[in-house]
């Protein structure tokens, strides 16, 4: 990161004062040459305000009309609620401002309309590990959108964990896979830590051991870049217990039913977003 990014970005609104958006703010504050003096942050409730102003330094607003003029604006309300932020930031003046929107399922084209088109709009879908500068976001231009707008706003998601840029057709799949994908790994942690729990440990302890493998073992495959299955072949002694395991879950069809599940997220995704 350079002061270049910050320079591009430029006076920034962020949109919402929530966890995604209290993420998006401290993420630009790492970013070099970002000040806090060039971060606006809207958000409707008073306490909110004060808590934002004290952790970061920023200024804060009741509303997003009162955000601008801006930059680069980032919006980070519920999607029920984006109708009405881009009628107010339509209202009192875009200008040439880059928009970036977190709202799942709203398209890039419906959000250029809100705001009266003729904008450029980037669609993003991050997760919520997010809030911790761990993130994992899909990124994906709208038809208005210079190809210098979308990696900007690539890098700016990279700055709280990782982004990669996606066909917005592709969006769904996105949020099948990371948007939704937290809960998977929840899941199989709860299930895992149970089950040492039935078999005679704590639950505290199973769930410590169950956490720690699944975090030691995301690192040491980006660390490495290890293909999967040869990644699975190196814990699988024959005869041994990983593939007692392995071969039970086969038998229950446990791959099958995470391969269902993220088939229905991005089905869902999909109807959500019509």
């Amino acid at each position: 990161m350079t002061d270049t990014l910050a320079q591009s970005l430029g006076r920034i609104a962020i949109i919402g004062g929530g966890n995604m958006g209290s993420a998006i703010c401290a993420g630009l504050l790492g970013i070099p040459g970002v000040q806090p003096g060039a971060v606006t942050v809207a958000n409707p409730g008073e306490d909110k305000r004060l808590a934002l102003q004290q952790r970061f330094g920023v200024a804060t607003v009741a509303s997003a009309a009162q955000a601008l003029p801006a930059d680069t604006v980032f919006i980070a309300v519920k999607p029920a609620k984006v109708a009405d932020v881009a009628a107010q930031l339509a209202g009192a003046g875009l200008g040439e401002a880059l928009v970036v929107s977190v709202a799942a399922g709203v398209s890039t084209a419906r959000l250029s309309e809100a705001l009266g088109g003729a904008q450029q709009v980037v669609r993003v879908m991050p997760n919520t590990p997010l809030t911790i500068g761990a993130g994992m976001s899909g990124v994906s231009g709208g038809a208005g959108c210079s190809a210098q707008g979308v990696e900007l706003v690539r890098q700016v998601f990279s700055s709280v964990g990782g982004a990669v840029v996606v066909p917005e057709d592709k969006q769904d799949v996105v949020t099948a896979i990371s948007g939704s994908g937290p809960a998977y790994f929840e899941l199989f942690l709860r299930a895992m830590a149970r089950q040492g729990e039935q078999l005679g440990l704590d639950y505290d302890s199973s769930l410590q051991l169950a956490l720690n493998t699944m975090y030691g073992t995301a690192a040491l495959l980006k660390q490495t870049g290890q293909d999967l299955g040869a990644a699975i072949q190196a814990v699988s002694s024959p005869g041994g217990t990983t593939v007692a395991a392995l071969g039970a879950m086969a038998q229950h069809g446990v791959e099958e039913g995470i391969a269902a599940g993220v088939a229905a997220a991005a089905k869902r995704s999909a109807e959500l977003g019509a």
